[in-house]
């Protein structure tokens, strides 16, 4: 044998070898990107549940809630407040929603169930006339989403 045949076939395993690592680079790649959409949705449903979990274990909250959806002027000091940050932490979590959503990384029928939950949110008067007081706290695109 001589050494240009050996050579030709060193070449030849050292491509197999590149593509073989190639191909395990992609899945890996891909297999990564699915953990981490993943962990973000369970990160969020997780938010939502701790919300959704606080206004129901305690009938203060829950009342805050109610009138404050209702009637944002009925409420005074503290109970403003309290309503406002209730308010705060379900935008900023739709507004995570938005985000993973416009990035590809949340799917047609979760993101329904999400944009259905909010335009509910939105369309009591209490949190219409928050969302006038507080949309600047929020992404232009996401306050553009909203309106």
């Amino acid at each position: 044998m001589n050494w240009e045949a050996i050579s030709a076939i060193g070449q030849i395993v050292g491509a197999i070898a590149v593509v073989i690592s190639l191909i395990y680079l992609a899945t890996e790649i891909r297999s990564n990107a699915r953990a981490t959409r993943e962990a973000s949705m369970r990160s969020l449903s997780d938010g939502f549940t701790r919300w959704i979990q606080q206004l129901s274990a305690h009938p203060e909250l829950r009342e805050l809630y109610y009138r404050g959806i209702r009637d944002l002027h009925s409420l005074e000091g503290s109970e403003r407040i309290g309503f406002g940050v209730i308010m705060l932490e379900a935008f900023r979590h739709n507004e995570e929603i938005y985000y993973l959503r416009s990035e590809g990384q949340l799917g047609p029928r979760l993101w329904r169930g999400f944009e259905t939950g909010m335009r509910e949110l939105i369309a009591y008067p209490g949190v219409q006339a928050w969302w006038r007081l507080r949309s600047h706290l929020f992404s232009e695109d996401f306050a553009n989403h909203i309106n």
